[in-house]
């Protein structure tokens, strides 16, 4: 299983999550309880480190959107 492939999709559902709900990178990251260069690293594919599980469970909880779908390739287009 290449997981390189799952993190990239995870990486481009978050920017379509954030321009389908027109946030600006900034209120992106409030949402998430990061900073504005956090969202910007994840949007170019730079997964920080400590990354937490959390953010997925913000995620779910704010855009109603169920973890596993972030890293699916382009849900945002079957909605």
């Amino acid at each position: 299983m290449n997981n390189d492939k799952y993190m990239r999709y995870f990486c481009e559902n978050i920017k379509a999550l954030r321009k389908a709900n027109r946030y600006s990178k900034k209120q992106m990251a409030q949402k998430l309880s990061l900073v504005k260069r956090e969202v910007s690293s994840l949007e170019r594919g730079k997964i920080p480190e400590d990354l937490s599980v959390d953010v997925l469970v913000k995620i779910y909880e704010h855009f109603g959107v169920k973890a596993t779908k972030m890293f699916s390739p382009s849900y945002l287009d079957e909605e």
